[in-house]
Formats: C-alpha cells, sequence, structure tokens
C-alpha cells in the first residue's frame, strides 16, 4: 500500500518567522529530520510544502535536502516521487536549479572531513 507522505518546510524555518531557507548544512539537517533518504527507497510519493511565507529557498538548502535523492533516483524518478507545493513562480527556478546542479555537479560540495 502507498500513501502520500508529505514534507513541510515550514518546519524548518529558522527562526519560525524567517523568509528565506537557506544553507547546505541545513538542508541536510532537514533530510535528516524528515528521513528522506528512507522516504528514496520507498514507493511513496511524497509533497513537499513550501510556506507561502517563504519568499526565497535557495540552491545550497535544496542540494542539502534532495541532491542525494536527485543522484540516487535520477531527473525522471525524483520529478515523479518529489512534488512540490510553492508559488511556482518565487520557487520553480530554485527547484529547477537544484535538480540541474545536483545532476550536473554530483560532488558540487566535497564530503565533509572529520576528526578520526
Amino acid at each position: 500500500m502507498t500513501y502520500n507522505t508529505t514534507i513541510d518546510l515550514d518546519e524548518v524555518r529558522t527562526p519560525r518567522t524567517s523568509g528565506l531557507l537557506s544553507g547546505r548544512d541545513n538542508g541536510e539537517a532537514a533530510r535528516n529530520r524528515f528521513g528522506v533518504s528512507k522516504m528514496d527507497s520507498g514507493q511513496d510519493e511524497i509533497t513537499v510544502v513550501i510556506p507561502d511565507e517563504v519568499f526565497s529557498m535557495n540552491t545550497s538548502i535544496f542540494l542539502g535536502l534532495f541532491g542525494p535523492s536527485v543522484r540516487a533516483l535520477g531527473e525522471e524518478g525524483f520529478r515523479k516521487k518529489f512534488k512540490f507545493r510553492c508559488d511556482e513562480q518565487v520557487h520553480r527556478p530554485t527547484i529547477e536549479r537544484g535538480i540541474e546542479n545536483a545532476l550536473k555537479h554530483a560532488t558540487i560540495f566535497p564530503e565533509k572531513k572529520t576528526a578520526a
């Protein structure tokens, strides 16, 4: 059985009144919070809600949150699985740039090195 799952980016706005979503680290934290890696392997369609109060989302947060999904699923698979509910004029260009960058530059952000 499949069911719709929702990622509501209102939950990760910092501060809660912010109209800007940005930062690779914030995207990675949101990816972990929502369990996006597990969603990638499931059959469910995912609805991503970008609240009307968000006037800007930059490519870095998109890549932190969805870059691994785009690379794992491919462009077509990503578009079938993740449906964005947002102001299309405001956010669609960033979504498209994010998909393009994730595919074009698979290593756009080098892996973080951790101390041994």
